[in-house]
């Protein structure tokens, strides 16, 4: 698709099997003759600013900004300073397309803002969202079907329903606010996810389940606009076998094209979001 061309992947503040998720970024740029570079926070947050808004044509974030993650620790948020937010703000606001990946889904815990644009929160700790406390959230590792929502949406073309072996999330998702692409055909019970914080500070046999926790949302990938910029969540993408499962590729080349298209891009400022630049 016209548009896409060179790729920037971010990965960083959680592990990411690099090999695995590298071999995909290759398989897929190889297929549509892009090239890709790879950047890992905290250093690559710096391309995450107008000043590079010319420098790719789609940004993949695989990382995980503004969380201090260690185990037997508890989980702490952390910035971003009013200047790294303005700068993403501004980036924002000049069309640059994002997709989020899996974990991205957490990232900077401590800016509302961030949550707005993404569609979403994946609390690793218990936080504050919209006006609502929100306990910290839930995973589980389990294998379902993805279900495409949108069959006729650029990024579900050539996909259908598949199966695999991932992580899903219970966490709070503006389901009202975007567009759904694909669904989790799974038991949503919270009671079947393990709660994150202290997943983190004590161990998975130590940590409680989700029960309490609000419905899970079975919404896990999405196409909403940050700023002016068209923006693709997929909340899959745990592990090396779903790296390298022709479906998600797939869905992950049509996203990229997609968000760097001028029609995404004519949609997204037609459909300006703001993002508030204060944490």
């Amino acid at each position: 698709m016209a548009g896409a061309g060179r790729i920037l992947a971010i990965t960083g503040g959680h592990r990411v099997d690099l090999d695995a998720f590298g071999a995909m970024m290759d398989a897929v740029c190889a297929e549509r003759a892009w090239t890709w570079a790879h950047a890992v926070q905290p250093s690559a947050q710096g391309w995450l600013s107008p000043r590079h808004a010319d420098a790719f044509d789609a940004v993949v974030c695989h990382d995980l900004p503004g969380l201090r993650l260690e185990r037997g620790r508890a989980p702490e948020p952390s910035g971003p300073d009013p200047a790294t937010a303005r700068a993403v703000a501004d980036l924002l606001d000049q069309g640059q397309g994002l997709v989020m990946l899996h974990h991205a889904l957490a990232g900077w815990p401590g800016w509302e803002g961030w949550a707005d644009a993404l569609g979403g929160r994946f609390h690793y700790a218990p936080g504050r969202l919209r006006g609502k406390d929100w306990p910290s959230s839930g995973t589980r590792l389990t294998r379902y079907t993805a279900r495409v929502a949108a069959p006729d949406h650029p990024v579900c073309a050539g996909v259908g329903d598949f199966e695999l072996d991932d992580e899903l999330y219970c966490c709070p998702v503006f389901a009202s606010e975007v567009v759904p692409l694909l669904r989790a055909d799974a038991d949503l019970d919270p009671a079947l996810f393990v709660r994150t914080y202290e997943h983190v500070l004590h161990g998975e046999e130590a940590a409680p389940d989700c029960t309490g926790h609000p419905p899970a949302s079975d919404l896990i990938g999405w196409a909403s606009v940050a700023g002016r910029s068209p923006l693709v969540v997929l909340q899959p993408g745990d592990s090396a076998a779903t790296f390298a499962l022709p479906p998600y590729r797939r869905l992950l080349g049509n996203a990229i094209a997609w968000v760097a298209s001028k029609a995404a891009r004519r949609w997204a400022a037609g459909h300006p979001a703001p993002v508030a630049p204060s944490p």
